[in-house]
C-alpha cells in the first residue's frame, strides 16, 4: 500500500458479534479483522458508515441489509447447505428453503470468497453466478503458538500429570463433529486421556441424539468434556494436549484445525475430500482406525515430532503474512473503476 495514499477502508459485517460467538465463523471474522489491521487497513465493524468495500461473514437479516444497501460487497461463504445437516435439528425439512436463500444471498455479492475448494464446487452447484475466488480462513501464528508454560498451568488446573498423553478435540458437541467416534476411540485407548473443548452454543437447536447425550453425560474414565470456552481461552487449551483429533464427517474450513496446527499439534482427521484439498499431506487421515494412528503417535516420538513440524508448516500457509496481502488484492479488484 502506498504510504502517501489514503488507507483502504473496509466495513466488516458479522452478526456473531451480537449473537453467539462460540463457533468458527466468529473466530474467522475476528482473525480477518486483526489481519486487516496488521495490513494497515482502516476497519469498521457492523457500521452503516461509508467504506471502500463491505466484507460480510454471516448470512442473517442484518447482513442482508448491508448486502442490498452497500455498493461494493464481498461475502465470505462460510456456510453452504450441507453445513446445516447434522448440526441443526430438522435441517432436512427446511433445507430446500435454505438453498434458495443462500443462492439469492451469494448472487448479490460482487465477489464471493469460498473458504475451501469444496465450498466453491458447492456454490457453483447451488447456482451461484457471482465471481467466486478461493480464500481460506486466516490464522494468527502469533496468537496461536506452542506455549509449554500455558500447557503445564492447564494440566495442573484440570489435574492431569506431565506424563499424561493427552488428545484434544474441539468444536460443537453435535453429530457432524464425530463426537461419538471421539469417545469410541478413547475407549480403545484407556491409557490415553481424551479431552473435548466445546459445547452446544445453539442450545436445543443442536442436532444430537439421545445415545450421544448419554455418552457425553457419562463418558469413559479417560474422557473429559471441559465445556464451552471463550475464544480468547482457546490458545492456551491447545497447549494442554499432545495431539489434536477431529473426526468430523463434514467441514468447510474449520478454524480449530488451524488453531491446533499453529500450536504445533499433530493433526488426526477423518479422511474426507475437504481436508485433502486444503491441507495436502500435513496431517494423518483415517476412515475408522483412529485408535491405531493415535496409538502410534503416543509410542513413537519421532513420528509425533514429524507431524508436529508438518502441522506448523500447514498453519504458516494460512497465516496473516501470507493471506493478508491476498485479501487486500481481492478488495482492490472489486473497487477498481
Amino acid at each position: 500500500m502506498n504510504q502517501t495514499s489514503k488507507p483502504l477502508k473496509v466495513k466488516l459485517i458479522s452478526e456473531s458479534t451480537f449473537t453467539i460467538k462460540e463457533h468458527g465463523v466468529h473466530t474467522a471474522f475476528v482473525q480477518t479483522k486483526r489481519m486487516l489491521e496488521e495490513q494497515g487497513v482502516d476497519v469498521l465493524v457492523n457500521s452503516f458508515g461509508e467504506a471502500d468495500v463491505t466484507h460480510i461473514h454471516t448470512v442473517g437479516p442484518y447482513s442482508l441489509v448491508h448486502l442490498l444497501r452497500d455498493k461494493k460487497v464481498v461475502v465470505s461463504a462460510h456456510v453452504v447447505s450441507n453445513s446445516f445437516v447434522g448440526s441443526i435439528i430438522f435441517a432436512s425439512y427446511w433445507l430446500p428453503v435454505a438453498k434458495i436463500y443462500l443462492k439469492f444471498f451469494y448472487n448479490k455479492a460482487d465477489l464471493v470468497l469460498a473458504v475451501a475448494p469444496k465450498v466453491k464446487d458447492e456454490l457453483v452447484e447451488l447456482g451461484v453466478k457471482s465471481k467466486i475466488e478461493i480464500f481460506p480462513n486466516p490464522i494468527s501464528i502469533k496468537t496461536f503458538k506452542k506455549d509449554s508454560l500455558a500447557g503445564r498451568r492447564l494440566r495442573e488446573k484440570y489435574r492431569f500429570s506431565e506424563d499424561d498423553f493427552i488428545v484434544l478435540g474441539s468444536g460443537q458437541v453435535q453429530e457432524r463433529k464425530g463426537v461419538a467416534n471421539f469417545i469410541e476411540t478413547a475407549e480403545k485407548l484407556p491409557k490415553i486421556k481424551f479431552v473435548w473443548v466445546g459445547g452446544k452454543p445453539f442450545g436445543k437447536l443442536t442436532e444430537i441424539d439421545q445415545s450421544l447425550e448419554k455418552k457425553v453425560a457419562n463418558p469413559p474414565k479417560n474422557v473429559f468434556f471441559l465445556g464451552q470456552k471463550a475464544p480468547e481461552e482457546m490458545a492456551d487449551h491447545y497447549n494442554l494436549a499432545d495431539v489434536f483429533f477431529l473426526p468430523s464427517f463434514q467441514e468447510n474450513a474449520p478454524m480449530a484445525v488451524l488453531e491446533a496446527a499453529a500450536t504445533s499439534l499433530p493433526l488426526v482427521l477423518r479422511d474426507i475430500e475437504q481436508y485433502k484439498l486444503l491441507y495436502e499431506e500435513d496431517y494423518l487421515a483415517s476412515g475408522e482406525d483412529f485408535a491405531g494412528i493415535i496409538g502410534k503417535l503416543s509410542e513413537n516420538k519421532d513420528l509425533l515430532e514429524e507431524y508436529s513440524a508438518k502441522a506448523l508448516e500447514l498453519a504458516k500457509r494460512f497465516s496473516f503474512e501470507v493471506l493478508g496481502p491476498k485479501l487486500v488484492s481481492f478488495y482492490g479488484e472489486v473497487i477498481k473503476p
